[in-house]
């Protein structure tokens, strides 16, 4: 855990910190020192998540990051005038010694707390629940170089300050020191520089690195997202954490997928109406409303749902399967309209339909076109190879192939026509049944007939005075 690295870190260097500047605790002993802050470090630590907890988890997504910082700050405040305190009261240290500890615990309290933050942000960028999509303004509430700047100063000022306190303690040592220990005396002082300041260093350096990393994670989720997009992938968003010109880059990708989203529901609304009304068209010429074509396509896609095809296949088969009978708008109405029995090059003529049907969607990249032409060529087509135009049979017939006729000779049977009455569901249900393995595919049929609750409620939603209302 990251945070106990931390605490573990600060007890050590503090150990040795103290020793250095403060002489209060030389005489205190450097093990006595490390048992005090052990004990006051642990109980804060200890107690921590309950504030975490309380102050942070409940807080908005956005607040997090910033409550993460001032509680951690905060915590080290606490811890470093219990220490204060305690060297104070116990050890009647001076007010200097005093303030050297108070210092050395704020200093680190401060770059823990800024390491933290920056975690909770990355944290917050791995929860695809935190993605806000109402909100597209340009405001940046705490710009980055606001951020860099204060890490700069305040690190600055802690540098100084206790570079300035172990300067002023040495000089005090070395007016009392002997002349011939001048040499020694001056390795110290460089040793005990060179410790303060390799600790500050580590301390920015993880400090940057923790910054580089959640501006990699930024950009790879920016990145990973255009990718998606580019592929045709629209539920791809950018995680935002933050408040600064990252998370306003952000909103706006977030703002254009939506855009992009929005456009391709319209597109894909006024695809589906056209090919609706297509369908429609054809069906209008020998039918009083052209609610066939919904009903029968909707009865599809719930038996291709049955025989357990894709999701992408259902929904492409309930498109696509309403233009299965435009070919029919290229057939003359003496024959298309003839109430009686087809006889001779009348028959021979309503057959084109299929040819003529195909031939108006073929040519398209579209799957979508594509599995309407081929719906259009083989509806007509019987599992006994007895159909035409091609007399496939069995499954050289496609599955689209197999699951549209029957769908489409159930409600054409069960629906009012000019030349018949409607047959009723049982009837219609004991003909599909006696056409298995001629007309249709068994297993398709025994597949509908299980699903007929289903096809009866479609049926009665889409039914011809449920549309005239």
């Amino acid at each position: 855990m990251r945070i106990s690295g931390h605490y573990i870190f600060s007890i050590i260097i503090l150990a040795f910190y103290g020793e250095r500047v403060c002489p209060i605790i030389e005489s205190i002993g450097q093990f006595d020192w490390t048992i005090r802050l052990t004990v006051v470090f642990t109980t804060i630590f200890c107690i921590r998540p309950l504030f975490v907890k309380w102050i942070i988890s409940k807080a908005h997504w956005q607040k997090q990051p910033q409550r993460q910082f001032f509680l951690e700050w905060f915590l080290f405040l606490v811890g470093a005038s219990m220490l204060a305190w305690y060297n104070s009261y116990e050890n009647y240290a001076d007010i200097v010694s005093t303030g050297k500890v108070f210092l050395g615990c704020t200093t680190f309290g401060f770059f823990i707390a800024c390491d933290m933050a920056l975690e909770r942000q990355k944290l917050i960028t791995g929860n695809l629940e935190l993605v806000d999509l109402s909100k597209y303004d340009a405001k940046v509430a705490f710009p980055i170089t606001a951020k860099l700047t204060a890490i700069a100063v305040f690190s600055l000022i802690f540098m100084t300050s206790i570079m300035c306190l172990v300067f002023l303690k040495d000089l005090y040592w070395f007016i009392d020191l002997e002349q011939e220990n001048y040499a020694e005396g001056s390795v110290t002082f460089m040793r005990e520089l060179f410790f303060v300041g390799a600790v500050i260093l580590a301390e920015m350096t993880n400090l940057i690195l923790s910054f580089c990393r959640n501006l990699k994670q930024h950009f790879n989720n920016q990145n990973t997202s255009m990718e998606a997009v580019s592929k045709g992938d629209l539920n791809r968003h950018v995680m935002i954490s933050s408040q600064d010109e990252f998370a306003v880059m952000g909103r706006y990708t977030n703002f254009m997928i939506e855009m992009l989203k929005e456009r391709n529901r319209q597109l894909e609304k006024t695809r589906q109406e056209i090919i609706q009304r297509l369908g429609r068209a054809a069906e209008y010429r020998d039918n009083e409303t052209g609610m066939h074509v919904v009903r029968m396509s909707h009865f599809s896609e719930a038996l291709a749902k049955k025989a357990n095809l894709s999701n992408e296949q259902c929904d492409l088969i309930l498109q696509a399967s309403p233009m299965h009978d435009v070919g029919k708008i290229g057939i003359p109405d003496n024959v298309l309209l003839k109430p009686g029995k087809l006889e001779g090059e009348e028959w021979t003529k309503m057959q084109t339909h299929v040819e003529v049907g195909a031939s108006i969607l073929s040519g398209s990249d579209s799957k979508l076109m594509q599995l309407a032409e081929e719906i259009a060529r083989t509806h007509h087509e019987k599992y006994d190879g007895t159909g035409y135009p091609n007399g496939l049979k069995g499954e050289e017939i496609s599955i689209e192939g197999r699951i549209v006729p029957i769908c489409d000779v159930f409600d054409a049977l069960t629906s009012v026509r000019p030349y018949k009455k409607a047959w009723t569901v049982e009837d219609a249900v004991e003909l599909l049944k006696k056409e298995k393995g001629k007309h249709f595919d068994p297993d398709l049929v025994d597949k509908f007939v299980s699903i007929l609750p289903e096809i009866l409620e479609i049926r009665e939603r889409y039914s011809e005075s449920k549309t005239a209302a």
